[in-house]
């Protein structure tokens, strides 16, 4: 199946709003006039190719997706995270996996996903060029994201076979999300740690979609391309400054590799430790002592021992005594993270 998106500028799009449907990522072509371009943004006709979606079934497997994971997700968030209060969810360590966090956090109307993944300015700036060679193994990596809810590292790193195009994914993403892309731009962080569109001669730090999601709310997705160990922020106090400030409501920290729990991630430490109001992870985030401490904690699942790469992490072990000592009864009704005995686990932290 193949599904062709227009993107549209918020003026135009706010001018035709009363005339036109909403169009779902999924199935429909919406053509707008066009206009100038304002900015450095891509026209709508030049976006085509990166828009493209052509994996074979492409609308099953994110209905398959959508029947495992969202629908179960979003019911447990209605009930078990409807008391928190928050505009910005912010997500270290996230890859290209914008659902997930859309899925638990569903309120937010600004999204900052942070991994050290680097999306292709060259296409967003001249979609033309786009190249095909990695599209099948593209299609393989949905494929199985739609069957376990998180991508391998050495897929995203290209170990696995052809390295994966990172902006096709997070669009994909926001397909298996069935939101419909507005617009598309290129950031950069200035030295106060604000987060603008990309002017001449700045360096791209990461990409930014104005979405509409599926129930028709206008939401903002930025994804940030940065390296979160000590030595990747020592010289980036920009980047320190904007995680710093897009931390403080809500947080979401999964399949993180149990990199948090390492010495030589401690400025993120500090900032997941000291700032956010609202904190869901699973067992690769912080260690359960510093959660504990700062976080009025709610347990579900079961937590026994880790995925098996992690088997002596003593992080691990800590949190698999602190779940004998503080037995949750409340199950998680959907996968989540790395595969494990004892399946899937999920905490909630409330600042104190």
């Amino acid at each position: 199946m193949i599904l062709f998106i227009h993107f549209s500028l918020m003026v135009l799009k706010r001018f035709f709003k009363s005339s036109l449907q909403k169009a779902m990522f999924l199935g429909l072509v919406v053509s707008l006039p066009s206009m100038a371009q304002v900015s450095n943004n891509p026209s709508n006709e030049q976006l085509k190719p990166l828009l493209n979606v052509s994996c074979p079934n492409f609308q099953q497997t994110v209905e398959n997706y959508q029947k495992k994971f969202v629908i179960k997700m979003a019911n447990w968030s209605s009930t078990h995270l409807s008391q928190a209060q928050y505009q910005t969810v912010f997500y270290p360590f996230s890859g290209p996996d914008i659902v997930t966090a859309m899925s638990l956090y569903p309120k937010a109307n600004y999204y900052v996903l942070v991994a050290d993944q680097v999306p292709e300015y060259a296409f967003i700036k001249s979609p033309e060029q786009l190249k095909s060679s990695s599209q099948e193994f593209e299609c393989q990596m949905l494929t199985n994201f739609s069957r376990r809810g998180y991508y391998l590292t050495n897929d995203l790193i290209g170990k696995n076979g052809p390295k994966p195009r990172f902006i096709k994914l997070l669009i994909y993403n926001l397909a298996f999300a069935q939101a419909q892309i507005n617009e598309i731009q290129i950031l950069s962080i200035n030295a106060e740690g604000r987060i603008f569109p990309i002017e001449q001669g700045q360096e791209p730090n990461g990409v930014r979609f104005i979405i509409d999601t599926k129930d028709g709310r206008a939401v903002t997705i930025d994804y940030i391309s940065a390296n979160i160990s000590d030595s990747g922020l020592k010289n980036s106090p920009n980047f320190v400054k904007a995680f710093e400030r897009k931390a403080q409501e809500a947080v979401l920290i999964k399949s993180a590799s149990h990199l948090l729990q390492n010495s030589y991630f401690s400025t993120m430490k500090t900032i997941l430790v000291e700032r956010p109001r609202w904190l869901t992870q699973d067992e690769t985030g912080l260690d359960i002592v510093p959660l504990s401490e700062s976080y009025q904690l709610l347990l579900f699942g079961k937590f026994i021992t880790p995925n098996q790469l992690w088997a002596k992490s003593p992080s691990a072990q800590r949190l698999a005594k602190y779940y004998e000592e503080h037995a949750s009864n409340q199950e998680l009704p959907f996968l989540l993270g790395y595969e494990k005995s004892g399946g899937s686990m999920l905490m909630i932290g409330q600042r104190k």
